[in-house]
C-alpha cells in the first residue's frame, strides 16, 4: 500500500509525531507523579529480595569465578563437570562470605554494645556532675521555658531510659520488631536468588542477548553490549574496592587510635570505616560524631584525632584509594562532589555511594560520544586544543591522538 505520506516529509512527520507522544507521556507523568511514585516504591519493595540477591550475586562473582579457573587447572583423572565446579566454587564463596560476616559480626557487636552503654553512662555522670553549670548555661541562653533543674532531671531520665531500651534490644532482639523478620527473609531469598544467579550466569546473560539481537540491529546490539561490560567494569571496579579500602581505612584507624591510646578505638574505627564508603565526604562524615563522642570523653583525644583524621584522608586518598581502585571512575574532584551531592540529594545514602559510578559511566558514554562526532568533522579531540578556541582551531588528522580524561 502506498504512503499517504509523502516521502520527503516523512522523516519530519515522524519526529513531530514522536515529540508529541513524549510531551503528552511527560505531562501525564507529572499530573500523576504521586501515584507514579508509589507504584514505583510497591514494586521495588516487591521485588527487593531478588535486587538484594543480584547485589549478593554482583559482589560474590570474583570469587565464584577466580575459585572456578583454580578449580578447572587442577589436574584430575576424569574432569568434573562444568556444573560441578561452578557450584562447588559457588558453595566455596557463600562459605567464605558468611565465615566473614559472622566472625565480623561475632567480635564487633558485643564492644560496639559495651561503648554504648559506658557513653550514655558517662553521658549521665557528666550531666549529674556538671547539673548547675548546664543549668546556667541553658538559662543564659533561653534554651529553657522551664526551670533548668527539671530539665536536667529529665534529661538524666532520658539517659537512664536509652539505657534501658539498650538493654532491652540485646536481649530481645528477635521478638521485638517484626522489620528484622522482613529482613532476614529477604536475605534469605536473596541468597537463594544470588546462588542461581551465579549458577548460570551466561545462560541468562545469553537470554538477554538473544532479546536485544531480537529488537535491535546488530550495531545497536554490540554497542549495547559494549556499554553493559563497561558499566559492569565501573561498577565492579568502584564498590569491590571502595569495600576493600574502606575495610583498610578502619583497620589502619583502629591500630592507630591503639597505638595512640584513643578512647573507644573500635567504636570509632567502624564509623570511620563505614562513612568511608562514600567517596570524597566520607572521612569527613565519619569523623563528625567520632569527634563529638571523644569531646565528651576527652577534648584533648578529639584534637589528635581531628589530626589524625586529615592525615589519614589524604593518605587514603592519594595513595591506598588510587592502588586499590585504579582509573575505574576517571571524574575530577568537582564532578565526584556533583555526583555524591546530586545522589545524595535524590536517593540518600545509596545515592552518594552509587551516585559516583553511575556519573561515571553518563561521563564515559557523553564523551565517547563527543569524540566519535569530533573524528567524523576531523576535528582534534584533545581538550587542549579547545582552550583558545576559536581562534587557535584548526582542523587536522586526529586518527593517532589518545582521548585525555
Amino acid at each position: 500500500m502506498k504512503s499517504l505520506i509523502p516521502k520527503e516529509i516523512r522523516g519530519r512527520t515522524l519526529s513531530n509525531i514522536i515529540v508529541v507522544c513524549v510531551g503528552i507521556a511527560l505531562a501525564v507523568t507529572l499530573l500523576h507523579l504521586g501515584e507514579i511514585w508509589t507504584a514505583i516504591k510497591t514494586v521495588l519493595r516487591t521485588i527487593m529480595p531478588f535486587l538484594i540477591g543480584f547485589i549478593i550475586a554482583f559482589l560474590l562473582m570474583p570469587i565464584v569465578n577466580r575459585v572456578e579457573i583454580w578449580f578447572n587447572q587442577i589436574s584430575f583423572k576424569h574432569k568434573p563437570h562444568p556444573k560441578l565446579s561452578r557450584a562447588i566454587a559457588t558453595i566455596i564463596a557463600y562459605v567464605v562470605f558468611l565465615a566473614l560476616l559472622s566472625g565480623f559480626f561475632a567480635i564487633l557487636v558485643p564492644q560496639l554494645i559495651t561503648s554504648v552503654k559506658s557513653i550514655l553512662q558517662y553521658i549521665a555522670n557528666f550531666v549529674s556532675m556538671n547539673r548547675e553549670t548546664i543549668n546556667q548555661l541553658l538559662l543564659k541562653y533561653e534554651f529553657l521555658s522551664i526551670e533548668g533543674e527539671q530539665l536536667v532531671i529529665a534529661w538524666e531520665n532520658v539517659v537512664s531510659q536509652l539505657m534501658n531500651y539498650t538493654s532491652l534490644l540485646v536481649n530481645n532482639l528477635m521478638a521485638i520488631s517484626s522489620s528484622i523478620y522482613t529482613l532476614v527473609f529477604q536475605l534469605l531469598v536473596g541468597m537463594i536468588a544470588a546462588f542461581y544467579l551465579l549458577m548460570d550466569k551466561e545462560k541468562y546473560c545469553a537470554q538477554v542477548k538473544k532479546l536485544c539481537y531480537a529488537i535491535f540491529s546488530p550495531a545497536t546490539c554490540e554497542t549495547l553490549i559494549y556499554w553493559t561490560r563497561r558499566a559492569h567494569k565501573i561498577f565492579s571496579g568502584f564498590i569491590t574496592g571502595k569495600i576493600l579500602d574502606s575495610m583498610i581505612i578502619g583497620v589502619i584507624c583502629y591500630v592507630c587510635m591503639l597505638l595512640f591510646r584513643i578512647e573507644y578505638p573500635l567504636l570509632i574505627s567502624v564509623i570511620v570505616g563505614f562513612t568511608n564508603i562514600v567517596p570524597f565526604f566520607g572521612p569527613l562524615i565519619g569523623a563528625i560524631p567520632c569527634t563529638l563522642i571523644l569531646l565528651l570523653i576527652n577534648p584533648l583525644s578529639a584534637l589528635w584525632f581531628v589530626v589524625f583524621i586529615l592525615i589519614l584522608q589524604q593518605i587514603d586518598g592519594n595513595i591506598i584509594g588510587p592502588f586499590i581502585m585504579g582509573d575505574y571512575v576517571g571524574l575530577s574532584p568537582f564532578l565526584i562532589m556533583l555526583a555524591i551531592m546530586v545522589g545524595g540529594g535524590l536517593f540518600g545514602f545509596p545515592g552518594m555511594l552509587l551516585g559516583v559510578p553511575v556519573f561515571a559511566l553518563i561521563y564515559a558514554i557523553v564523551r565517547a560520544t563527543a569524540e566519535t562526532r569530533l573524528r567524523e568533522r576531523n576535528l582534534p579531540i584533545d581538550s587542549a586544543a579547545y582552550e583558545n578556541a576559536p581562534e587557535n582551531m584548526q582542523q587536522k588528522d586526529t586518527s593517532h591522538e589518545k582521548p585525555d580524561i
